[in-house]
């Protein structure tokens, strides 16, 4: 084994160091436990890199058990174990990266600002880095499942922050709530996998997916419960993608998401970014050789995905604080990558996950950074002018718009256009349900080119609206730097998967890096290209182009980046000027509509208080009332006839033998009578 690999645990270890100092020691370190939080995850984020230079130079994995739970030979195996490959190495840098910089930024917005409880939050953010960490690196679905639960366990605690507030703590457990009632679905599934297959691996020969190709293929046989063996998968596949629903905060999961805006803005963007939110995509990603078998559940994946991309777009056109407008972005995205992965876009997702990473991270801290000058004020429309008095929050934030909004030649534009190439082949392959996703997909390039230029133009332009917005506060460089480093990503990161200029070029330039990596054959069963022929020979994706494939990406693309321009210019049209008048007011209901989410909320507060609620109470009575009356009713009559049977038990010879005699003679009477002797 590589030195490397040996080294590998650090990276899940240092950042629960920094959790430990920050949580015992951290009223007496420097910043409250905020350099150990820095310097830790840039040891992480260093380690990260290392390892990834060493898999791309030498494509040598690392797939090893750390501890075996059970070990029960031909039943189940538990183990904890670490799996280095192509996906966990590349999402390792991405946490790491906007870990660190989190870190940082909070330097500036937490402790510059003399927020109380430093050191509950830095230990915090050492162990949510660390918890998502674990669950990148995990080799099983156990283990994912474990360091899933701690993922939401820390989201809960730093959502919940400032705990003297009402807003918050309802906030942390709302989300708290509702990402457990997925994660219901993700254990019974991961229960089931245990039981259908004896082992919960994701890579190899002995992973459970390798286990079901075989299972499919006739050459074993596993217990399938009386259903069809792709029935049964479909059913395990669909339990384990509720706990990634919920975490990704897709429909109908997704209303957690807005009211975590109420914890501090760096836990919203390392949220957001890289850690609980991504967990669900990558979730998916990480045992894509299951889903791939499965065409019914792919289909499931593609259609929630399109839905949510447009849904939570329809949100944010009306949002006026600044981050809720965030939140309902980052649903959309994620709905566009989870549509990558119904649709056969392996790739595609992982380069949105990465390309959005950058820019949600960008956004947020650029929103935090605002937020730092408006003196906590987060209503757009009490902001304005910003522009020429935080001219490098400006332009950063800019940049992560133009490349949240999809427009050439920004990172976003690259990822989101293989998203949409992606589904659209296939689509025209023969899945004719993938061109319902696709429209829906399409249709929110449009209101997100709207909504993105809505909240640049209302934040940062026009006369201020406020005095606050004439006189800001200004930030220092622990809160520049991230967004330094954030938005000159944001703009060359697309260059990391740039596909189709490679195909326009007839091949002539290798400039896919990203497909060649997540291709290559290491010999785990876990790249792109065993993946691409699973989705063909189980799934039936084929791609199928509008004249030529060339053709095919250029109209795709220019149809894209039209409505993302098309929404742009809209609301540039409707909000420029000095004094921006409020246009979705002319909405009327629709805006009250939309406001209310759907009154999505209210639907679930129905769901508990006016269903569940009662269903308890009934079950309640019938448990009281039913169940413990029958076992009250047979345990006093047990306690009677022993305190009468008691009472015969008096020592005296002379009465056990009048009973014996007394019984006999009765014994005799009912043989006699029931033999005919009388």
């Amino acid at each position: 084994m590589a030195l490397i690999y040996e080294l590998t645990p650090a990276i899940v270890f240092l950042p629960l160091a920094s959790f430990a100092l920050a949580l015992f020691f951290g009223q007496w370190m420097p910043k409250k436990g905020a350099v150990a939080g820095i310097l830790a995850t840039l040891g992480t984020l260093g380690l990260s890199l290392v390892t990834l230079w060493w898999l791309v130079l030498t494509g040598e994995p690392h797939d090893a058990t750390w501890y075996t739970l059970v070990d029960a030979d031909g039943a189940v195996n538990l183990t904890f174990g670490i799996l280095i490959d192509q996906l966990s190495a590349a999402m390792l840098v991405i946490v790491s990266l906007i870990a660190f910089l989190v870190h940082v930024f909070s330097l500036g917005y937490m402790n510059d600002e003399g927020e109380p409880g430093l050191p509950r939050y830095y230990a915090g953010l050492g162990l949510f880095t660390a918890s998502m960490l674990a669950f990148v690196i995990a080799d099983n679905l156990f283990m994912a499942f474990v360091f899933f639960e701690l993922v939401g366990l820390c989201s809960y605690l730093l959502i919940g922050h400032w705990f003297g507030e009402d807003a918050p703590p309802s906030a942390a457990k709302k989300a708290f709530l509702v990402t457990r009632f997925g994660d219901y679905f993700f254990l019974v599934g991961v229960v089931g996998v245990l039981v259908t297959f004896g082992t919960a691996g994701f890579a190899g020969s002995e992973g459970f997916p390798a286990l079901a190709e075989q299972a499919l293929t006739g050459e074993t046989s596993v217990n399938t419960f009386g259903l069809s063996t792709e029935g049964w998968f479909s059913v395990l596949g669909l339990l384990v993608l509720g706990g990634a629903l919920g975490k990704s905060a897709q429909f109908p999961f997704h209303t957690w998401l807005p009211d975590a805006m109420e914890g501090p803005t760096p836990v919203s963007a390392l949220i957001h970014a890289a850690t609980m939110v991504a967990a669900g995509v990558y979730l998916v990603a990480r045992m894509y050789g299951f889903y791939a078998l499965l065409p019914t559940v792919l289909g499931v994946i593609a259609f929630v995905g399109g839905f949510t991309a447009l849904f939570a777009a329809t949100m944010a056109v009306v949002k006026n604080e600044i981050k809720q407008v965030l939140a309902y972005s980052t649903i959309s995205q994620y709905g566009y990558m989870m549509l990558a992965l119904g649709a056969g876009g392996y790739v595609a997702a992982f380069f949105h996950l990465t390309t959005h990473a950058i820019f949600k991270a960008l956004l947020f801290l650029g929103a935090g950074s605002v937020i730092i000058a408006m003196h906590h004020e987060e209503d757009m429309w009490e902001m304005g002018g910003l522009k020429d008095e935080m001219r490098t929050t400006y332009l950063t934030f800019l940049a992560g718009s133009l490349a949240l909004a999809g427009i050439f030649p920004f990172s976003g534009f690259w990822s989101k256009d293989e998203v949409l190439f992606e589904t659209l082949v296939h689509a025209l392959g023969g899945s004719p349900l993938l061109f319902g996703a696709y429209a829906m997909a399409l249709s929110a390039v449009f209101l997100t080119g709207f909504y993105t230029i809505r909240m640049v133009l209302l934040s940062f332009h026009g006369e201020p609206r406020s005095d606050t917005a004439e006189d800001p506060h200004g930030v220092g460089w622990n809160v520049k730097f991230p967004l330094v480093v954030l938005g000159a990503l944001a703009v060359v990161a697309g260059g990391i998967n740039l596909l189709p200029v490679e195909k326009l070029l007839g091949g002539s330039l290798h400039l896919a890096f990203l497909e060649g990596y997540l291709g290559q054959d290491i010999g785990l069963l876990t790249h792109g290209e065993h993946y691409s022929e699973l989705l063909h020979d189980y799934a039936g994706y084929r791609s199928e182009y509008i004249g030529n494939e060339v053709t095919t990406i250029l109209l795709g693309a220019g149809l894209s980046l039209g409505l993302a321009l098309l929404g742009a210019v809209s609301a540039y049209g409707l909000y420029r000027g000095a004094a921006p008048a409020r246009h979705t007011e002319k909405l009327g209901g629709v805006q009250t509509l939309l406001m209310h989410n759907y009154y999505q909320d209210e639907y679930q507060v129905w769901l508990a208080e006016g269903l569940t609620v009662r269903l308890s109470a009934a079950a309640d009575t019938f448990d009281q009332g039913v169940i413990d009356g029958t076992v009250n009713a047979v345990s006093s009559v047990s306690l009677f006839s022993g305190g009468r049977i008691r009472r015969i038990q008096s020592g005296v010879v002379t009465n056990y033998a009048a009973l014996i005699v007394l019984s006999l003679l009765a014994l005799l009477v009912v043989f006699a009578i029931l033999g005919g002797w009388l």
